[in-house]
Order: C-alpha cells, then sequence, then structure tokens
C-alpha cells in the first residue's frame, strides 16, 4: 500500500499525534545532537585568552548598570552555552508536541451537543398581568 495513500486515510486527530510524536522525537534527538557537537568544538573563551575577563568585566557592569545590569549580562551568557539552548530546543519541540497532542485529543472528543435557546413565547398581555412592564414609561 502506498504510505501516502495510508497517510491521507488516517484521522486528523490521528495525523496530529504522528506529527506530535515526530516533532517530539525528532526534537530531543535535535537537541542531542546540537549539545554534542557544540562540546565537541569549542572555541577558546575570553577567559582563556585574556585571564580575569570576565571579573573585570563584570565589575564594569557592575558600576555601569547595577544589579539588574550584571543579571541580565549573566542570564545573556547563559544563553550562549549549548547547554541552555539544547534545553530551549528540547523545551519548544516539547511544547509544539504537547500542543499537536491536546488538538488531537479535543479532535476525538464528542461534538457537544447544541443547546436550543430557549423561546420566549409570552405575549405582552401575560407580561402585564405577571407586572413586567419593561417597556413604556413610568
Amino acid at each position: 500500500m502506498n504510505p501516502f495513500a495510508r497517510w491521507s486515510s488516517l484521522k486528523p486527530s490521528r495525523r496530529l499525534r504522528a506529527i506530535g510524536l515526530a516533532v517530539l522525537v525528532f526534537g530531543l534527538a535535535g537537541a542531542g545532537l546540537f549539545y554534542w557537537i557544540q562540546t565537541r568544538s569549542t572555541a577558546p573563551t575570553m577567559d582563556d585568552l585574556m585571564p580575569g575577563y570576565s571579573s573585570r568585566r563584570s565589575r564594569q557592569i557592575g558600576i555601569m548598570m547595577g544589579t539588574f545590569g550584571m543579571t541580565m549580562m549573566e542570564w545573556l551568557d547563559a544563553l550562549k552555552e549549548p547547554r541552555t539552548q539544547a534545553i530551549i530546543i528540547a523545551a519548544v519541540s516539547a511544547l509544539v508536541a504537547l500542543a499537536c497532542f491536546r488538538v488531537a485529543r479535543l479532535l476525538d472528543l464528542p461534538d457537544p451537543t447544541p443547546i436550543a435557546p430557549q423561546d420566549d413565547n409570552r405575549s405582552d398581555a401575560h407580561r402585564a398581568d405577571r407586572g413586567d412592564h419593561t417597556s413604556g414609561s413610568r
């Protein structure tokens, strides 16, 4: 049987689950491969090239921008690490896969029965008998 014919014969929810699984597997494998490649081909850091650079840089940033600036620069430095980047790749692929699985689950739920709006068949005379005076002057 042709794989494309088999794919098109699947329900949309089954297709979404397959796509979610593929995104999850390839995302996690890609994150692992990215981390492995990046850790094997590391270039020398500024501290390797110029000893004491990081401490002087941190001091200067602390003087110019305060503790908030130092915290932001630490976060920026952490984002440059291969481990952090691999975690971000894995997390994004997991979120996309989770969204696919959630939509597939919603597609499998039975259609809710629509609630028919209640007709207000009461006449104006009936409202007047009950004392409902919503229209008219007071």
